[in-house]
């Protein structure tokens, strides 16, 4: 729910150039990556379980700064580190709380680099608890930031949603959803999660909810 030129100046206020290595766990199609190869030329690393997304992913990204891996996040080991560790995916039930997240990505970065997570968050003090249901545990952005300050790390840098980036994302699952019923029209469970997932939005989700990129150095 960021758009590409917050994610480019995200990568601008962390400092990456050509010399940075980056390694992103639950990558998706890798486009991070691409984005941040073309406009800074980091060479990365990216990881994901997903079989489909690694295909489309290795079809854009240019191999020579960019590697994509299909396998389990949680089973990636490697003895190399890197200059920024980013998982998008905090909030997706990966792992077992915060702590074991950010836990997770500091076995890969070197000494004084950089964690990037994403994560959602709640606009207001104790969100309704159907939107709690939905989405899990959202802490407020002042409840990022003190969990964060425990761990010893400190803010250096964010991008948060748009509207925009929120609609087209909604909108997008729409598209895959008119798809299915086209082919599954009689499935009435697939039709009450499809009204589940307008509704949520509509009414909690665009209000009281938000989702940022974060990330954090240790001094």
């Amino acid at each position: 729910m960021v758009s590409i030129e917050r994610i480019i100046e995200l990568g601008y206020n962390i400092n990456l150039n050509k010399n940075k290595t980056v390694l992103d766990l639950c990558c998706g199609y890798g486009e991070m990556l691409k984005l941040w190869s073309e406009a800074f030329e980091i060479k990365g690393t990216g990881v994901d379980r997903v079989s489909e997304y690694i295909a489309i992913g290795k079809s854009r990204v240019n191999p020579e700064l960019v590697t994509l891996i299909c396998m389990d996040v949680l089973k990636y080991n490697t003895t190399e580190k890197f200059d920024v560790v980013l998982c998008t995916e905090l909030s997706s039930g990966l792992f077992k709380n915060f702590d074991e997240g950010i836990n997770f990505l500091e076995k890969f970065v070197k000494p004084g680099g950089t964690l990037v997570f994403g994560k959602l968050y709640s606009k207001i003090e104790n969100p309704p608890q159907e939107l709690i249901e939905f989405d899990g545990e959202l802490p407020t952005l002042v409840e990022i930031w003190e969990k964060i300050k425990q761990k010893g790390y400190h803010f250096t840098a964010m991008a948060s949603d748009s509207p925009a980036e929120w609609e087209r994302y909604i909108m997008w699952k729409a598209k895959d959803a008119i798809e299915y019923f086209r082919c599954h029209p009689e499935d009435k469970k697939f039709a009450e999660w499809d009204d589940k997932w307008y509704r949520i939005y509509f009414e909690y989700r665009r209000l009281y909810e938000g989702w940022g990129l974060f990330a954090i150095e240790k001094i």
